[in-house]
């Protein structure tokens, strides 16, 4: 179990992303701090999940999305993105696999899914 999940979604409004979270969860708080963050808290089966929304996160294009739990549904952050991509039809990019500072992975490993592929990349 990963101990969060974060997704980055190419060109998807945050009220789009909002609409998916409140569709695939209950949302019981809502907070704008800026505006580029919006600060979530969702539950899931008796589970809280607090969801971190962040634009231009990677470059003026992605948004971040970071469930701050390892209490997700999710196993990884590539079953989320799936999801995330099959409810919002936009680009999104992940790690490849889990960080942690121990790991000897490449940080430019990342996966993506969009229209016309689904697969591992390098994220320059």
């Amino acid at each position: 179990m990963q101990p969060d999940i974060e997704i980055y979604l190419l060109s998807c409004p945050t009220e789009k992303i909002i609409a998916w979270l409140n569709d695939r969860f209950t949302l019981l708080d809502k907070q704008t701090p800026s505006t580029i963050c919006t600060k979530l808290v969702m539950a899931d089966k008796n589970q809280v999940i607090p969801v971190t929304i962040i634009e231009q996160a990677a470059g003026k294009r992605f948004t971040s999305v970071l469930f701050d739990t390892d209490k997700t549904p999710w196993d990884d952050d590539i079953s989320c993105a799936k999801e995330a991509y099959r409810a919002l039809q936009c680009e999104i990019r992940c790690n490849l696999q889990s960080w942690s500072e121990d790991d000897n992975q490449d940080p430019d490993q990342w996966w993506k899914i969009n229209d016309y592929e689904e697969g591992p990349f390098i994220w320059k």
